[in-house]
């Protein structure tokens, strides 16, 4: 009996590995897209980029892993029933549960796996992905709200501007940072800012004034020019803005705290009961999943890996579709989170259950 539980699970591991490779991959390339602009940043660096790369790994992780174990179990027992191993344990008196149990127990430990990484790696890297977004997004500087206020959201610069109309700006003081020294003081009778075709990068045309700035020579001595045009680069200060954490930001032990946070207040979180739900409840798909593989790949006819897939697409897409909306609804707070966002694993379940209780699949 040893011997055939060890056979089984060899078995499903090839074919779990094939589906978590490619679905790591499909999702990767999926999630890239959005971010390339940030990948191709002039200014990152290469820390950055690994960074970026480790979080969007860490975040799609659980999902490949969950449906690699879906096609693992269709494959491998698709495998075997095709080869007439099945038949061949019947002969023998034994039932395919034999080899089913062993699968289902290595999806457990697989599951218990998916749960550490929703709970604490998925989190950190969503919000560590939202930290770099905000670092090198490209920020329209609009100087619209800005009248009367010092601007100090830009790099090496903050701009004082008396009066607005329309585009054109009077009145205008800049204050350029240096690094332990007195700032350059430049004062312009108007300006404008001017954005490039691509929207990458803006600049402050700055017309008629005049640049204070101390002597480097002799600290306590000013020199002072006068401009009739003068251009300044205005780029956005890095990592001054903190990221507001939202549900899905949040571990476990956050999402906690907080619905527990709420309820004193009398008050009834759903987003935050829903995102937790819905971390358990993709945690153990796995389970699932290969219980459903496993009866479909008794089903199958044929051991194509290809068949595998093909079976495999439709109960995700089908599977990610009715947890999505059930999150739409559960945010809502029209029905119960718990069962909302386990209803994806209820309806498998369901269908698993006519066979599960037979002794012959």
């Amino acid at each position: 009996m040893r011997i055939i539980r060890r056979y089984a699970i060899r078995e499903f591991f090839p074919s779990f590995f094939l589906g978590f490779f490619i679905f790591t991959f499909v999702l990767f390339i999926s999630n890239i897209f959005p971010l390339a602009r940030i990948l191709f940043h002039e200014a990152i660096e290469a820390k950055t980029v690994g960074r970026l790369l480790f979080y969007i790994i860490s975040l799609i992780l659980p999902y490949s892993i969950s449906m690699g174990v879906l096609l693992g179990g269709i494959n491998c027992m698709g495998r075997l029933s095709y080869d007439g191993e099945i038949t061949g344990l019947k002969s023998c008196g034994l039932s395919p549960y034999t080899i089913i149990i062993p699968v289902s127990f290595t999806s457990v430990v697989i599951s218990l796996f998916c749960l550490y990484l929703f709970s604490e790696v998925s989190p950190s890297a969503n919000l560590g992905i939202k930290q770099i977004q905000e670092e090198f997004k490209i920020e329209k500087i609009s100087p619209s709200s800005e009248e009367n206020v010092l601007m100090d959201n830009l790099k090496n610069y903050k701009i004082y501007i008396d009066r607005i109309e329309g585009g054109r700006l009077e009145g205008i003081t800049v204050f350029k940072l240096k690094e332990g020294g007195t700032p350059s003081v430049i004062i312009a009778r108007e300006g404008r800012i001017i954005t490039d075709p691509e929207g990458k990068r803006q600049r402050l045309k700055l017309l008629d004034g005049m640049i204070d700035d101390v002597d480097e020579q002799d600290a306590g001595d000013f020199l002072k020019g006068r401009f009739r045009t003068y251009y300044i680069d205005l780029e956005p200060a890095r990592g001054i803005k903190k990221v507001k954490k939202k549900p899905w930001d949040m571990k476990i032990g956050e999402l906690r705290k907080n619905i527990e946070y709420f309820k004193r207040k009398g008050l009834t979180p759903f987003s935050l009961v829903t995102e937790m739900h819905k971390r358990f409840s993709l945690s153990f798909s796995p389970l699932f999943f290969v219980l459903i593989g496993s009866i479909l790949g008794v089903k199958m006819k044929g051991k194509s890996r290809t068949k595998g897939f093909g079976l495999s697409i439709p109960v995700i897409l089908i599977y990610y579709v009715i947890l999505l909306l059930g999150e739409k609804v559960s945010q809502k707070g029209i029905f119960s989170p718990f069962f909302l966002m386990w209803l994806p694993n209820i309806l498998l379940a369901g269908l698993c259950l006519p066979y599960l209780f037979r002794r012959e699949l």
